[in-house]
């Protein structure tokens, strides 16, 4: 039997497991992450909203367990930021990057074989990459559009000039090997 949120005290400004531990870190990092919170819909994830609001306010919620309670903490972690309160796009959630990241990890591996494949597929990670990282940033640090562009920029530019460079060394230093197998 689940005992109610009202006869616990929850504290739920801090994460549920230790953090001072690498597996209460693991099961924190694995429960804000996981994928299925994706497949939310929109009212899940405003009576989750609510649920934590009302709990912080010292409502009594008599309707849930301890379970419940943290399993919508986890739910607002995963989907609102914790610095402007909005509600973060579904493709720069961390509960997205496991999937997403496979998705485009394997379109990098199956298309590699043109400059043209090579040049799309590292553009789409490093964009996927920077939507992640956007949409987590520290919203209190002040950063321009222009620091933002700048970066994007960068950091696209020079992970498509390593994959590009990396995949002509391959196809040299095969060419140069072949020889001696």
């Amino acid at each position: 039997m689940s005992t109610p949120v009202k006869d616990t005290s929850v504290d739920l400004r801090s994460p549920r497991w230790d953090q001072a531990t690498l597996v209460g870190r693991l099961k924190h990092f694995m429960a804000i992450t996981d994928p299925s919170l994706l497949l939310k819909s929109e009212k899940e994830l405003e009576e989750a909203v609510h649920v934590v609001e009302a709990y912080r306010r010292g409502e009594e919620l008599e309707d849930y367990s301890e379970e419940q309670l943290w399993a919508a903490k986890h739910l607002v972690d995963s989907a609102i930021h914790p610095d402007t309160g909005e509600k973060m796009w579904w493709l720069g959630r961390m509960s997205c990057q496991v999937p997403a990241g496979m998705l485009i990890t394997g379109a990098m591996l199956a298309w590699y074989r043109t400059f043209a494949a090579v040049l799309f597929w590292q553009w789409v990670n490093q964009s996927f990459n920077a939507v992640v990282n956007y949409t987590n940033r520290n919203a209190k640090s002040t950063i321009t559009d222009r620091q933002v562009a700048a970066a994007y920029t960068s950091a696209t530019a020079g992970a498509t000039a390593m994959a590009l460079s990396f995949r002509r060394f391959t196809k040299v230093s095969i060419a140069f090997f072949t020889p001696c197998v």
